[in-house]
């Protein structure tokens, strides 16, 4: 998915005030950003189907980060639930908005087509927990602190997301 993040600019600098008492001793701002965006802009076009509202919502999500960067013990939690939230506003927003074409990502062959359509049918939370388990490998302790759940309730939802996959499939 080469499109993801071919507009960043690795000669870009990210100045990151120091701030005494940081609670964040690992890497720079700039290093956190550059190791998470792909994955985050990844997932969230997933989500919604649509790269350029991924890159939005992952920009919004990490100025919130950058906001809160001297205070937060581990920001990649914080970026994850950030960048989940703001994908949920976007997509309760577009709900009545007209269908949109297949985002690019999406391949042409009819399997990819498929799964995509089936897939974007899905509950926000249950097309989330898909895409997290399988897409990006998390398990479920990871899933339930970005969803900010249960691990069973993970477990659930994965459930629920394959049986509802599955009809879906066979329609």
């Amino acid at each position: 998915m080469e499109w993801v993040c071919s507009f960043v600019d690795d000669g870009v600098v990210i100045n990151t005030p120091a701030q005494p008492g940081s609670a964040v001793d690992g890497p720079s701002f700039e290093e956190f950003y550059r190791a998470e965006l792909r994955g985050q802009v990844q997932r969230a076009a997933l989500l919604l189907g649509s790269s350029t509202m991924a890159n939005d919502a992952v920009h919004d999500a990490f100025i919130a980060v950058f906001a809160r960067w001297g205070t937060l013990d581990d920001p990649g939690p914080y970026l994850n639930r950030c960048v989940l939230n703001r994908c949920r506003d976007l997509q309760r927003r577009r709900r009545n908005a007209p269908e949109q074409h297949r985002p690019e990502f999406v391949g042409d062959r009819s399997e990819d087509v498929a799964v995509w359509d089936a897939l974007r049918r899905l509950p926000f939370r249950q097309r989330a927990v898909l895409i997290m388990r399988y897409w990006q490998g998390m398990d479920e302790q990871q899933i339930a602190d970005v969803l900010g759940v249960r691990p069973g309730s993970v477990g659930s939802l994965l459930t629920r997301g394959k049986r509802n996959l599955e009809r879906r499939w066979e329609q």
